[in-house]
């Protein structure tokens, strides 16, 4: 064993120490360059822009070396050892080697004397004698030099696409060193490149280099040809290809991929509907509809769910698992403190279930953190984390709150973040303290809608809840949006909060005409404008009114009789653009255009005694793919058939 620092050589602790290995036998060796000319691949990288050259001798038959300085060969066309000829200039110096096999560490400079931007770095090997040698850095040499990128260039050719229609795309890729020269040949750079789809919601998109493809591609030389392929589905967004240096050099670049054409509202996949039923929610169902699906339509498939639970709320996460809000009795919450029901749970069905199927999973109260669930209402942000009402001593809450669920939570999970607000709180014990309406927005803001408790008594509005906020307790609404005559909306007879897809606040209500026995209430939606912040707007009218056609009934109490604590009419959902609308009066679904105003008749209706359509409580809706239809084969040569 060989001594470490500062300490003798020996291989035995405190024994006498031997001399240190002798020094490495050095003889000069001549060194040749060729620097190439700017133009033209080469089997390694040498920029044609080196200067200069560090050459060090770094082992000998696999062996160490000591005492050696490195060598600097100036290359630039002005030095006096070089000599141009038409594919370049050689240029001659001296370093030091020794007999044997050996390996020199090559750096190489934008500027002369080892001065400037590192342009490549690598190694050599050669075969030495005693009496010295030639070392030559050209094409011809087993070269291992590798690139050093300061920039890089990408660029899309075409750039842009029609909306629907499917196409490929060259993407072009260069690395450039310090001094402007471009990287190319075989040889690794010192850092690969990630080349990646940033955007690309739908997957529409793919990347393909040789046997490579994806939405990300790695390349630790330069690459060969790379194409971009858009698979036509009308849903996609536009995208960004990002190509960055690994390591922390941050040297990156980017281009853009443009979509041209409107983009339509998404195929409508699949309609789920809740059904209460006559028992008020025990037993009831879920009737699935194709997207296409009007008029008396059968449903494809039928979910029958709990009989002793009592179904309040549908809810569809971002994989097309169904959640469904279930309480442990009529009302969700205890007599004794209003505080939600410890038996109120959430279960989560699988994709493609229909008839007796059980639950995949069940959401749970949580004892360690004292959450319970008041699932009345269920929502999924962005990220895909289920939004609903509950109680939670998390996050300094003590009672009732908004609570949000990580992504696949299950069993008895704590919440992810919970909150209440200060003045007006969320009550769940009785119809004056009750929430009708929850929605987030794309900024993770959170909508409530409803009546909220104040010590004078109820608070009537739409409350807004600050991305930032939802993880506190005593927090102020962001903004409120009262019910009173200027808004149009009355308590007692407003229901839901939907987003659409511009950002628009839809609030579902009923608006009586009539007096006495002959009173009717015919279903709105008042549409206010875009935002989550403003603070309270008690003055602020809606930016119009939708009447909704055919959706009303007689019963002078304006309330759904089969629940007088919950009033379900009606019950709103948005997708995308378009607003869906049960009626549990008159079994019926409809859906209606968002953007319109005034008497609205519905563009869709799904109603008739083959729905099997049983006081619809709430409604979701899933989208089909947008991707292009595939082309069909060619037809065979020999085929008898004429072509088309």
């Amino acid at each position: 064993c060989g001594g470490g620092l500062n300490t003798p050589d020996g291989s035995v602790v405190n024994s006498p120490g031997g001399s240190g290995p002798p020094p490495t036998h050095l003889v000069k060796i001549h060194v040749s360059i060729t620097v190439p000319a700017a133009s033209g691949l080469r089997p390694d990288y040498l920029s044609s822009n080196t200067e200069s050259v560090v050459i060090q001798l770094t082992s000998v038959d696999g062996d160490g070396v000591t005492g050696v300085n490195p060598a600097i060969v100036n290359t630039a066309a002005h030095s006096r050892a070089c000599k141009q000829l038409a594919d370049g200039r050689v240029c001659n110096g001296t370093a030091l080697g020794s007999p044997g096999q050996d390996v020199f560490a090559v750096t190489t400079y934008s500027s002369t004397d080892g001065n400037g931007s590192v342009l490549s770095v690598g190694s050599v090997r050669a075969t030495i004698g005693s009496g010295g040698g030639t070392v030559g850095i050209t094409n011809d040499i087993s070269l291992s030099l590798y690139g050093v990128i300061a920039s890089l260039r990408l660029q899309l050719s075409p750039n842009a696409a029609k909306r629907g229609h499917e196409l490929t795309a060259s993407v072009s890729l260069d690395a450039f060193d310090a001094s402007g020269a471009e990287i190319v040949g075989p040889s690794d750079y010192t850092e690969p490149i990630s080349l990646s789809i940033e955007g690309d919601t739908q997957g529409a998109f793919k990347m393909h280099a040789g046997k490579s493809s994806g939405e990300s591609l790695r390349f630790a030389k330069p690459p060969g040809d790379i194409t971009l392929t858009y698979d036509g589905n009308k849903q996609a967004s536009a995208i960004t290809v990002a190509a960055a240096v690994s390591g922390p050099s941050g040297i990156g670049t980017s281009a853009g991929f443009a979509l041209h054409g409107r983009q339509p509202p998404p195929p409508v996949g699949t309609i789920y509907v809740l059904n209460m039923g006559s028992n008020y929610g025990q037993a009831a169902t879920i009737t699935e509809y194709d997207g296409s699906a009007k008029g008396n339509a059968s449903p494809q498939t039928t979910i029958a769910l709990d009989k002793k639970l009592y179904a309040r709320s549908l809810a569809i996460d971002p994989s097309g698992n169904l959640y469904v809000g279930y309480f442990d009795n009529e009302f969700g919450f205890q007599a004794s403190d209003g505080e939600p029901d410890a038996g109120n749970e959430i279960a989560i069905y699988a994709r493609g279930a229909s008839g007796d199927a059980q639950p995949k999973a069940v959401l749970l109260a949580d004892k360690k953190t004292k959450t319970t669930i008041f699932p009345l209402l269920m929502a999924f942000d962005s990220s895909g984390r289920l939004v609903t009402y509950g109680a939670t001593a998390l996050d300094g809450n003590d009672g009732d709150a908004v609570l949000t669920y990580p992504v696949g939570a299950s069993g008895a999970a704590a919440p992810e973040d919970g909150f209440d607000f200060n003045n007006p709180q969320l009550r769940y014990d009785g119809p004056d303290s009750q929430p009708t309406g929850l929605a987030v927005d794309a900024g993770g803001n959170v909508y409530v809608n409803g009546a909220l408790h104040t010590s004078l008594g109820p608070s009537y509005g739409l409350f807004v809840a600050a991305a930032a906020d939802i993880g506190k307790s005593g927090i102020n609404p962001a903004r409120v949006i009262p019910w009173n005559p200027t808004t149009e909306l009355s308590p007692n007879e407003t229901t839901e909060v939907a987003l659409n897809s511009s950002g628009e606040i839809l609030v579902g209500n009923v608006v009586a005409a009539g007096s006495g026995s002959s009173t009717s209430c015919q279903a709105r939606v008042n549409v206010f404008a875009v935002g989550a912040s403003g603070g309270s707007e008690p003055n602020n009218p809606p930016l119009r009114v939708l009447t909704l056609d055919g959706i009303l009934t007689q019963d002078p109490t304006c309330a759904s009789g089969r629940n007088l604590l919950v009033p379900f009419f009606p019950a709103i959902a948005m997708y995308q653009s378009t607003l869906f609308v049960t009626d549990d009066f008159n079994n019926a679904i409809d859906a209606f255009p968002s953007s319109a105003h005034g008497t609205v008749k519905p563009s869709l209706q799904i109603a008739g005694s083959a729905t099997q359509l049983d006081a619809p409580i709430a409604v979701a809706v899933t989208s089909a793919s947008g991707r292009a239809p595939a082309r069909p084969a060619h037809p065979s040569t020999s085929s008898p058939h004429k072509s088309i």
